[in-house]
Order: structure tokens, then C-alpha cells, then sequence
């Protein structure tokens, strides 16, 4: 288990936290000002013409964000409602991913929300759009905006001083906040962050306590997809390889399923696989990688390479999060429901 104390002062630890931490507070207070800009109207943002939902974070990626926003299109999926998502495109590899797990989905990728927008909706009319990692995109307007927090570092200064785009005191804005790695630390520790968050959302109306973490679904060869049964894991001896964002929650989940881990390959977040970073797996019998990893070693895996694959899973706090998307969607089924109404009506005249 993760242990670390809560606290929206965390920085990088040494001299170098100390030098930078003057820096990190000015980053914040330069995003600080961005948001009151766009809040007084002094930067434009546009309103998209359908229901949107942002996901995202107030730190540098690897907070569990893509399983849950395919938790997201999972139940959109369920519940016959058609799905735009607009994103950044970071490296690719998230959006290889969705367009295997979702093909259904319209997803277009753009630094620029505004034109991809734009572009979304020439080719395609989706019922709900949504954002991915757009917490912090502000010039598109949105319904319900969800947060999530890495339990295991929830808190921190901001860059160059720490991992944060911006202050804990922006989770202000969220409509809603989830603990994702929740199984990690202690339920102290969880009180410590839904106690911290209190005081910087403080005045505003309590949030539901919604905690969450990603469960092991399967493992499958990248070159045969051949499934290994996962009671097969325990025990075994493998190496893992990630260029995810917080390569250590990956480490946990395998040796939670009981594998033992004899080596690791690191790489930076969104990176691309050369022929070395491929070749270190050649001397151990098993290498696990993620699925965000495996998109990217099709046609070139080794075959000791095998996906782990994963799904999102509600610790508390699930009813509420289900209640809070099914009140977005309503303007959604009352669209619906409206011409069948007036149809009915008028059979009655």
C-alpha cells in the first residue's frame, strides 16, 4: 500500500523544490488569472450546441482519467446514446486506443477544441460531447465538469516546482471530483483528501464522495491474443513496461494480481518505442505492457509481450456518480421524447 501524507503544499522534495518553488507559485497565480479572465468574460468561449462533459485533472496526466472516461462511453454505449470526444491527441496512443475498445465513437483530435469542434460536427451529430483532459481548456464552455484525483499524490505545487497545472484551489470549478487509485492508501488517508478538498472548495456545496480505482480484466499476447489466465500470474516472474504517466499505479495493479516483479522499463509519458526500449524484454519470460503501450507495439512486439488490460471500478460513491450522468443526459432522452409527446397529442385531437 501507498502511504503519503495529504497536503496541498506538497512540492518536489531537495534543493531543487526549494529553488523552484517561488516559480511554481507564479505558474499558479498566471493560471489563476487565465481563469478569471475567462470567468469575467474578458476571453471568449464558445457554448458546443450539445450536452458536454469534461473530464480531466489538475495534474500532469496519470490520474486513471482514460479508464473511466471508457466507463463513460461504456454506459453512452448502453444507453443507445451516441458519443463525440474531443481531444488533445497527446502522442496517439490514447486515441488508437479508443478507436479499438469504441469504434462507434466519433473522436476527433485537435490542440485547438474550438476547430475540432467544428470539425466533430461537419461530419457528425452525436447526442454528448465529450472533452478529454479539458479541464483546463476554457474556451469551450461545459454542462458538468469532472475531476480526478490520483489518491497516492493528490495535492502539489505547480511547474516547475511540482506536477500540478494548477492550485488545489481550482477544484472550485468541479462539478465533481473523483479519487481515483483509491485502493492504495489507507481510508485515512482518503478522509485526509476529502477533508483537504473541503477546506479549498470551502463555502461551496459539499461534493458526493466518489472513489474509484482500475481493475485487472484480462492479459492477452500482443502478437496472438491469446488470453493467460490470470491465476497464472500469481507467482509469476515478469518485467513491466510503460510510457504512462504514473508508471508505479501499473507496478501496484500486477503485483496485486500477485505477479513478481524482476525488472521495469520506464519510459516517458506518450513515448514512442525504439528497437532498445523492445529488445530489453527479449531475456525475461513474461514483459507486461499497458494497452496504451501495446496500441503502439503492433507488428513489432516480441512474443513474451502481453497487454494488460483494464477497467474501471467504483469503490463509493457509485450510485451518485450514475445519478449525476443521468441528469446530464436528460435535455438528451427529452429531445427524444418530445416529438413522440406531440405525435401523441395530436392522434388524440
Amino acid at each position: 500500500m501507498v502511504e503519503r501524507g495529504v497536503s496541498s503544499e506538497r512540492i518536489l522534495g531537495g534543493p531543487l523544490g526549494v529553488v523552484l518553488a517561488p516559480l511554481g507559485a507564479l505558474y499558479a497565480g498566471v493560471a489563476a488569472i487565465r481563469v478569471s479572465a475567462y470567468q469575467r468574460h474578458l476571453f471568449k468561449s464558445v457554448r458546443p450546441p450539445l450536452p458536454t462533459l469534461s473530464i480531466g485533472n489538475i495534474s500532469a496526466g496519470g490520474t486513471g482519467k482514460t479508464p473511466l472516461l471508457f466507463s463513460i462511453l461504456a454506459w453512452m454505449k448502453e444507453h443507445q446514446l451516441s458519443a463525440g470526444v474531443l481531444s488533445r491527441g497527446y502522442g496517439g496512443d490514447e486515441g488508437r486506443l479508443l478507436e479499438a475498445r469504441f469504434p462507434e465513437v466519433s473522436l476527433i483530435e485537435n490542440p485547438d477544441r474550438v476547430s475540432g469542434l467544428s470539425e466533430m460536427l461537419s461530419a457528425s451529430k452525436p447526442d454528448i460531447l465529450l472533452l478529454d483532459d479539458g479541464f483546463q481548456h476554457l474556451r469551450l464552455q461545459r454542462d458538468l465538469d469532472v475531476v480526478l484525483i490520483d489518491a497516492t499524490r493528490p495535492f502539489g505545487r505547480c511547474f516547475p516546482a511540482g506536477l500540478f497545472r494548477e492550485s488545489a484551489t481550482a477544484l472550485r470549478r468541479a462539478d465533481l471530483v473523483v479519487v481515483s487509485r483509491a485502493s492504495l492508501v489507507s481510508e485515512q488517508t482518503l478522509d485526509e483528501i476529502w477533508h483537504e478538498l473541503k477546506r479549498v472548495r470551502g463555502g461551496l456545496a459539499d461534493l458526493p464522495r466518489i472513489e474509484g480505482d482500475v481493475q485487472l480484466l484480462e492479459v492477452r499476447c500482443i502478437n496472438t491474443d491469446e488470453q493467460l489466465p490470470l491465476a497464472s500470474l500469481v507467482g509469476a516472474e515478469a518485467m513491466l513496461a510503460c510510457g504512462i504517466g504514473n508508471p508505479q499505479s501499473f507496478n501496484h495493479l500486477c503485483e496485486r494480481a500477485g505477479v513478481k516483479v524482476v525488472a521495469t522499463r520506464y519510459l516517458r509519458d506518450h513515448s514512442s518505442w525504439n528497437e532498445q526500449h523492445i529488445a530489453a524484454g527479449a531475456g525475461h519470460p513474461l514483459v507486461l505492457v499497458t494497452e496504451k503501450d501495446a496500441v503502439k507495439l503492433q507488428g513489432r512486439a516480441l512474443d513474451n509481450m502481453f497487454v494488460v488490460r483494464v477497467d474501471w471500478e467504483f469503490q463509493q460513491g457509485k450510485e451518485a456518480w450514475w445519478q449525476a450522468l443521468d441528469e446530464f443526459v436528460l435535455p438528451v432522452r427529452a429531445a427524444r421524447i418530445e416529438p413522440l409527446w406531440q405525435a401523441h397529442l395530436e392522434n388524440m385531437d
